[in-house]
């Protein structure tokens, strides 16, 4: 009865092996169905808005735009996933009275993320220049389905990360 007992405890400790684990992102739940909006644009490893304006001035109307407007600075994400890929459409708004459209993919396996964006006239705002060019040259992403998402690509020789928070979901 001994020798029983301890072989089952052995096979239900053997069983995780068998079982492994999923490290694929459920790209869907993660970019679907939300309306993202931009909290702010920092290099990799800091916590802080990167100083993109060459005047304070200007800085202070990019983040007037930013934290006084809930319709700026957004981005809505539409596709179906076929496996750990994601294809679709996104839509959304830079600064008032500029919409961007275009198209997106992202990888869950290996978190590669692309996108093809344009975008009306949004004058001479450094946020909003940043801000496309971000989504258009972006490399990678982080995100869960609690509302976290972290898209980063490179500018020269830096790497920024747009830090998005979920103000929609449908």
């Amino acid at each position: 009865m001994k020798k029983s007992f301890c072989k089952l405890v052995g096979l239900l400790l053997l069983l995780p092996l068998f079982t492994g684990c999923n490290d694929t992102d459920d790209v869907a739940a993660i970019f679907t169905g939300k309306t993202w909006k931009l909290n702010y644009i920092t290099e990799d490893g800091k916590h802080d808005m990167f100083d993109f304006w060459e005047s304070e001035a200007a800085r202070k109307k990019s983040i007037d735009e930013l934290d006084n407007y809930t319709g700026t600075y957004n981005i809505y994400f539409e596709g179906a996933a076929e496996g750990e890929i994601i294809n679709g459409s996104l839509r959304g708004t830079l600064v008032r009275a500029c919409s961007l459209e275009g198209t997106w993919g992202a990888n869950g396996k290996n978190n590669d993320f692309q996108a093809n964006v344009t975008a009306g006239n949004y004058g001479t705002d450094a946020l909003a220049k940043n801000f496309l060019e971000g989504l258009n040259t972006a490399t990678s992403y982080e995100g869960d389905t609690n509302g976290n998402l972290f898209i980063l690509y490179k500018s020269g020789q830096r790497t920024f990360r747009m830090v998005f928070r979920v103000i929609n979901s449908n």
